[in-house]
């Protein structure tokens, strides 16, 4: 029997999280034979009915569906990290999906079959491209996708997004570093081992409001690359060589020409010289404070806070895998 624990975030979705819930459990009833299929939704701190929703669904079903419940919106990417983080040792594998019913629950049933076949530590469920979606939430997602590959040097895919099996004994190895991660599905792609796909048509609910706003797009790139990536640092260190060469050739050539008698007006150039280089260095100073506060001043406040909780009754849990640190890690994948 695989223990499957479905890790859901819900924010002010009362008006599908009943159906959401009815689907989980007809694959329950689907599975049952040979996969004890549990269900967590992470009420991310909504203002509707949706905590009402979980607390009769935990009644009606207190062997099946789990929730917690947030103080506050803490944002997707934050209520599925306390998902994953609250999970314990019953689960085999995670699978994390969204409950606004655009990722099909008989989805999950191809992932813990290509988990099952393929060994891989993290299964994703990648949506194909439809025309259903506005150009204007396929474009940005697009960039995403390509200017984090890019930049971070990880597989990407568009359509990729936070559909997924994980392996949970992977996750329960580094579970110490998921809560400041701040995007899974860049630390998904980074997480050393085997990986695989399936593919599905998402369905888009008609008057859909994407949950994704400009400011949490801008917040999910910038800590993607802040966590996975150096090249801005980069940047910054092969600007100022740059300026760096400039300046000392600037000052030769002042040299010689005082040394030759001529007189430099110059007073131009070098006031373009100084805004320059001081634009550049606050620029450098922007993107240093950037990372300095996302990597070390964050760190030190919890990224959400729970109110309530209550999750099913758990039984004997898997054999842990005896995985210690990042190096055994990578050995034993």
């Amino acid at each position: 029997m695989i223990n499957l624990l479905i890790v859901t975030p819900a924010f002010n979705e009362a008006a599908v999280l009943p159906d959401f819930l009815e689907a989980a459990l007809a694959l329950r009833r689907e599975l049952g034979a040979t996969v004890d299929v549990r269900l967590m939704v992470v009420d991310d701190g909504s203002t509707d009915g949706t905590a009402e929703v979980l607390r009769h669904a935990a009644d009606a079903h207190p062997d099946a569906i789990g929730y917690l419940s947030l103080t506050a919106n803490a944002g997707h990417q934050a209520a599925l990290t306390a998902g994953l983080c609250s999970a314990g040792a019953w689960p085999h594998a995670i699978v994390t999906m969204d409950a606004d019913l655009e990722h099909p629950m008989p989805v999950v049933a191809m992932l813990v079959e290509s988990w099952q076949e393929t060994g891989a530590i993290v299964v994703h469920a990648i949506r194909r491209s439809t025309r259903e979606l506005p150009l204007l939430k396929r474009l940005p997602s697009a960039l995403f996708y390509r200017i984090t590959a890019a930049l971070t040097g990880l597989s990407l895919s568009t359509g990729q997004a936070d559909f997924r099996l994980w392996d949970a004994a992977v996750l329960r190895s580094v579970a110490g570093y998921l809560p400041h991660l701040g995007s899974l599905r860049v630390f998904a792609a980074w997480l050393p081992g085997s990986k695989a796909s399936v593919f599905y048509q998402q369905h888009v609910r008609s008057g859909r409001t994407s949950r994704f706003t400009f400011r949490k797009n801008y917040e999910l790139f910038a800590i993607s690359i802040v966590r996975f990536s150096n090249v801005p640092l980069q940047i910054i260190s092969g600007l100022g060589l740059i300026g760096l060469i400039f300046s000392f050739s600037y000052g030769v050539y002042i040299a010689v020409e005082t040394a030759k008698g001529n007189t430099l007006p110059g007073w131009s150039s070098t006031v373009l010289t100084v805004m320059t280089m001081g634009c550049l260095q606050l620029l450098a100073f922007g993107v240093l404070a950037n990372y300095l506060r996302r990597l070390v001043f964050a760190r030190d406040l919890p990224p959400w806070v729970v109110r309530t909780a209550r999750l099913t009754p758990l039984e004997t849990p898997p054999a842990p895998r005896s995985i210690s640190s990042m190096d055994d890690l990578r050995r034993n994948l």
